[in-house]
């Protein structure tokens, strides 16, 4: 099984003795503070840590071919400050790299509808993680494995080797991804 956490960028923390936002630890710790936060804080060991940037995300979508998703409703979202546009419509359909990211990002519209937050993005990306599990026990994804290894450790940071990666690959072949992903916030 696969059990994940989302923590919400707000969560209150210590670094440094001074009481923070938790997404301030990354900020000025990078993958090792915000694991040593969450370890210290939380009490969940952190064994491994990925970081993964835009870029990267788009480009391993694209790598899996995309991810069919259901987006729950319509997304029109523009922020000129941070060169973001988000225009996703409702509905079931294959996203690729752009549009996924475009998704996973959006918290509210422009009109102030859909304005669920940092907790109801959150959940979209906990769904989309679980389509992108279902997508990549798939067999035809499984016997691209080494490429797509070699795709992840070009676009992300972490500390775990290719063999880790094809390792945990391995043992998750065959499971469930509606009853072997779960995770809490």
């Amino acid at each position: 099984a696969i059990y994940g956490v989302s923590i919400p960028r707000d969560t209150k923390a210590i670094w440094k003795g001074e009481a923070r936002k938790i997404n301030y630890a990354f900020a000025a710790g990078g993958m090792e503070g915000i694991a040593s936060v969450i370890t210290e804080q939380l009490g969940i060991p952190v064994d491994y840590t990925v970081q993964v940037d835009l870029q990267g995300f788009v480009a391993i979508v694209d790598a899996i071919g995309g991810v069919y998703f259901d987006v729950p409703y319509d997304m029109d979202y523009h922020d000129p400050y941070q060169d973001l546009v988000i225009e996703q419509a409702k509905g079931y359909r294959l996203l690729t790299g752009d549009d996924a990211m475009q998704v996973i990002r959006h918290r509210k519209n422009n009109d102030g509808s859909h304005s669920a937050g940092d907790v109801g993005r959150l959940e979209i990306q906990q769904d989309f993680i679980k389509a992108v599990v279902d997508k990549c026990l798939r067999p035809s994804i499984f016997f691209k494995l080494p490429t797509l290894a070699d795709i992840f450790t070009e676009n992300v940071k972490t500390d775990l080797s290719v063999g880790n990666i094809l390792a945990f690959a391995k043992s998750a072949y065959g499971m469930d991804p509606e009853t072997g992903v779960s995770f809490q916030t």
